[in-house]
C-alpha cells in the first residue's frame, strides 16, 4: 500500500471577534437607517419597512451569534479536555512507551527527544539543539523521502553501518547500539512552526527472522559426472569403483555443507542445500571440482570432471527443479566441467578449466535428424540461417540444411530460403560451387527481405549459433514460433523462446560435422550433391585448422560420409587459397606481437593503417591467432583489430587455456579453444589492456585452483 503524501494542518482562525464586529456594525447601520426614515416621514410605511428589517436582522443575527458562541464554548470545552488528555498521553509516550522519537525541523536539527531514546543515545536531557546526522546515517530529507514511498520500494533498499545504501536488503534503517531502527518521518506543527516527529522503529528481530530465512533458503542443484563413462573406455579400471569413489567425494563435500546428497540414476545427483551454504561454495569457487578432477583412472592423466546446474531461486520445489535441470543443460551444453547457478538476474558459471573429450554422436544426430524431418514436413516454409559475417561452417551447414528440407519436403515442395549476406566474400567464394545447381537460384535472400517470409507456420533453423543476438536476422527470430537450433558453441545463457529442437554439442568440431551427421543418420543420406558436400568439408576443415584441432573419430566419420558423396580435400582447400592483400596483412600481424606472461601471445594491426576492402580483417585476425598457436611454449593467443568503432578479439588456445571464459569477461563467448569479443565504441590499446586484464584474473584464478 502506498502513503499518502502528508502536509500540515493549521489551526483554524477564532471568528468570534470578526463576527461580533459584524453584528454590531449592521445593527447600528439598520438602526441608524430606521430612524432617518422616521425623522424624514414619521406617518410613512418606509419607516416601518426600516424598522421592521432592523428587528428581523437583529433577531436573527443575534441567535447566530449566540448559537455560534454556544458550540465555540463546546468546542472549547472539548479542546480543553482533549488537551488534558494528550498531556497525559505525551507523559505516557515520553516517559513509558518504549518507541524512541526526535522533534525534528526539515533541516535536520533536532529540538527535543524522548525518554526512549535519552536512554539509546545515553543523553541527559530531552531538550537538545543537535543535528540529526550527529546519531543517523540516513539524511532527514532521505527520511521524509522514504516514509512516502510505497512499501515495496522502501523496503527494496537499506543502509548498511557505514550509512551507504545497500541494493536488495530490507528497510531503509540504522544501527545503534546492537540493534536496527526503520525511521519514519510524520509532519507536526508546534507553536506556530513546522516540525517532523521522526519515529524509530525497533526491526532488528524482522530482519534477523527475514535474513535467517534468506541463509536457510533451500537450494536444489542437480550434479552429473560428465566424462567418467568416456574415459572408461581408453583404460582398464572398473568403471563402478571409479564412481564410487567421486560419489564418497561428493557425499562428504554435501556433508560438510550440511545438504542432502541423494542418486536418483546413474552418475546423476540431487542435492539440497541452504543458500548460506551456496555461498560458502562462490567463495571458495567450488572447490569439490578440484577435488572430483584429483580423481585418475589408472594411467590416464585426463581428469574426471563433472557438471552442476542450481536453481538460486525463488517459487515452488518445481520451478526450482525446472530451473535446476536447465541450468544442468546449459552447463552440459557449454562442454561440462563447471557449475551453473541460475538465478531471477541470470545465470553465472563456475569452473570450465578442463577441455571436453569428444563423445559419440551418431544416436544423438539420428534422433534429431527424425525429429528435424518431422518438423520440415509440418512446417508451412523452412528459413535457414546463420551468423553474421559468414565463415565456411556456417554456409556449409546453412547449405546442408537446405538439402536435408529439400528432401525431407520433396512431396510438399516446401518454400525454403537461407538468410544470407550475399555481399559477404566467403559467400561469394561458396556460391561458385553452387551455380551449377538451379535450385540455389532463388534460395539466398538477405536479411531485409527475410521478415517477408515469416508466417505463423514458419520453421526457422539456425546453425553455427546459439546467440540470437549475432545471427544474420535477429528480427525474424523474434517474429517465428518454431525455432530449432543446432550448434557446436557454448551455451551461454537461457533462451527467451522454447526452442522446438536443441541440438547444441560443444564436443563437435563445427556444425557442419553436426549438419553431416544429421544427413548420414536420414534417410536421404545418399541425397547429397557432391558441391554441398564440398561445402561441408571446408566447413569441418575451417574449424578443424586441416583436421589438427578439436577433431576426433566423429569427425572423421562425418569426412568419410562426406567423400563417399564427392567431396574431396583437393577441392575445398581452394576455397581456402589467399589473395597477396591478406599475405600484406598476415605481415603486418605478425609484426606486432608481444609475448605475456611467458604462455600468452597478442597480436594486433599496427593502428590507423588502411587496407583493402577485399580483405575481411576479422577472419585475417583469427588466422593470426591460430598462427601464433603453432609457436612453441604458446598455450593461448589474442589478436586484436579495429573496425569503425569496434575492436575485436579472436581467441585461440591449446588444451591449458580456456578461451572462452576469458572472452566471457569481455562480452563474447565461444569454444574452450576458439571464441572471441567485440568490444564497441573503444581504442585499441584499452581494448588491449583489457584483454590482459582478462587473462590476469584467469590465470591468477587458475592457479589459485591448482589447475
Amino acid at each position: 500500500m502506498q502513503n499518502k503524501q502528508t502536509t500540515f494542518h493549521r489551526p483554524q482562525a477564532d471568528a468570534r471577534l470578526p463576527f461580533t464586529l459584524a453584528f454590531i456594525i449592521g445593527s447600528v447601520a439598520l438602526a441608524t437607517l430606521a430612524v432617518l426614515c422616521y425623522l424624514a416621514d414619521p406617518e410613512g410605511e418606509v419607516a416601518l419597512y426600516a424598522t421592521l428589517l432592523f428587528a428581523f436582522y437583529f433577531a436573527l443575527c443575534g441567535a447566530m451569534l449566540l448559537a455560534y458562541l454556544a458550540r465555540h464554548r463546546r468546542l472549547h470545552q472539548l479542546q480543553s479536555e482533549a488537551d488534558e488528555l494528550n498531556a497525559d498521553i505525551y507523559d505516557v509516550f515520553k516517559y513509558v512507551v518504549d518507541l524512541p522519537y526526535a522533534v525534528a525541523d526539515s533541516r535536520g536539527n533536532v529540538k527535543v527527544i524522548n525518554h526512549a531514546l535519552q536512554q539509546l543515545l545515553g543523553q541527559k536531557s530531552p531538550l537538545c539543539n543537535m543535528s540529526l546526522s550527529s546519531f543517523c546515517s540516513i539524511s532527514m530529507q532521505d527520511i521524509i523521502r522514504s516514509t512516502n514511498e510505497p512499501y515495496e520500494v522502501r523496503h527494496a533498499r537499506a543502509l548498511d553501518e557505514r550509512g551507504e545504501v545497500v541494493p536488495g536488503a530490507h528497510g531503509f534503517h540504522i544501527r545503534i547500539g546492537d540493534r536496527r531502527y526503520e525511521l519514519f518521518a510524520h509532519p507536526i506543527r508546534l507553536r506556530g512552526h513546522d516540525y517532523y516527529l521522526i519515529t524509530f522503529h525497533d526491526v532488528s528481530d524482522y530482519l534477523e527472522l527475514r535474513e535467517k530465512m534468506e541463509r536457510e533458503n533451500p537450494i536444489v542443484a542437480y550434479i552429473m559426472l560428465d566424462n567418467l563413462q568416456e574415459l572408461a573406455q581408453y583404460v582398464r579400471v572398473s568403471y563402478r569403483s571409479a564412481a564410487n569413489e567421486i560419489e564418497t567425494l561428493l557425499k562428504e563435500w554435501a556433508g560438510e555443507m550440511g545438504g542432502l546428497l541423494r542418486e536418483y540414476d546413474r552418475d546423476k545427483f540431487l542435492l539440497i542445500l541452504s543458500a548460506e551454504a551456496l555461498h560458502r561454495c562462490e567463495e571458495d569457487n567450488f572447490s569439490i571440482m578440484n577435488r572430483v578432477r584429483s580423481v585418475k583412472l589408472g594411467d590416464n592423466s585426463f581428469p574426471v570432471t563433472i557438471s552442476m546446474g542450481i536453481a538460486a531461486v525463488g517459487g515452488s520445489f518445481r520451478a526450482r527443479e525446472a530451473a535446476a535441470s536447465s541450468a544442468l543443460d546449459i552447463a552440459l551444453q557449454r562442454g561440462g566441467d563447471q557449475v551453473a547457478i541460475k538465478r531471477a538476474d541470470g545465470i553465472s558459471f563456475f569452473g570450465g578449466r578442463v577441455k571436453t573429450l569428444q563423445s559419440n554422436t551418431s544416436i544423438i544426430s539420428r534422433v534429431n535428424s527424425n525429429q528435424l524431418c518431422a518438423l520440415m514436413a509440418q512446417a508451412g516454409n523452412i528459413i535457414i540461417m546463420g551468423h553474421r559475417n559468414p565463415d565456411f561452417d556456417a554456409i556449409g551447414a546453412c547449405v546442408g540444411a537446405a538439402r536435408l528440407a529439400m528432401c525431407a519436403t520433396a512431396s510438399k515442395k516446401t518454400p525454403i530460403h537461407i538468410v544470407m549476406n550475399r555481399e559477404c566474400e566467403d559467400f561469394r567464394i561458396c556460391a561458385e560451387y553452387l551455380t551449377t545447381n538451379p535450385v540455389y537460384e532463388e534460395m539466398f535472400v538477405d536479411a531485409q527481405n527475410a521478415q517477408d517470409l515469416v508466417r505463423s507456420d514458419s520453421l526457422l533453423i539456425i546453425v553455427d549459433a546459439n546467440n540470437v543476438k549475432i545471427v544474420e536476422a535477429p528480427d525474424v527470430v523474434s517474429g517465428v514460433a518454431n525455432i530449432a537450433i543446432i550448434d557446436h558453441h557454448r551455451q551461454y545463457e537461457v533462451f527467451d523462446f522454447a526452442p522446438v529442437l536443441s541440438y547444441i554439442h560443444p564436443t563437435a568440431s563445427s556444425a557442419s560435422e553436426l549438419i553431416s551427421e544429421m544427413l548420414e543418420q536420414s534417410p536421404y543420406a545418399d541425397e547429397l550433391r557432391k558441391e554441398e558436400a564440398s561445402l561441408l568439408l571446408a566447413g569441418i576443415m575451417l574449424d578443424t585448422k586441416n583436421f589438427t584441432h578439436s577433431t576426433g573419430a566423429q569427425t572423421f566419420s562425418a569426412v568419410h560420409y562426406l567423400y563417399a558423396n564427392g567431396a574431396h580435400t583437393n577441392v575445398s582447400r581452394l576455397l581456402f587459397h589467399e589473395t597477396s592483400e591478406e599475405l600484406t596483412v598476415a605481415s603486418d600481424f605478425g609484426r606486432n606481437t608481444q609475448l605475456y606472461r611467458d604462455r600468452i601471445a597478442f597480436t594486433w594491426l599496427s593502428p590507423n593503417q588502411e587496407y583493402p576492402e577485399a580483405v575481411n580483417i576479422r577472419v585475417a585476425a583469427a588466422k593470426a591467432a591460430d598462427r601464433l598457436l603453432t609457436v612453441r611454449g604458446i598455450d593461448a593467443s589474442f589478436a586484436v583489430v579495429k573496425t569503425g568503432n569496434t575492436v575485436s578479439i579472436s581467441a585461440r588456445s591449446g588444451d591449458a587455456i580456456n578461451v572462452q571464459i576469458i572472452m566471457e569477461k569481455l562480452g563474447g563467448g565461444g569454444h574452450f579453444d576458439m571464441a572471441g569479443a567485440q568490444l564497441k565504441g573503444t581504442s585499441l590499446k584499452y581494448a588491449v589492456s583489457l584483454l590482459k586484464d582478462a587473462v590476469d584474473d584467469y590465470l591468477d584464478h587458475d592457479l589459485a585452483d591448482g589447475n
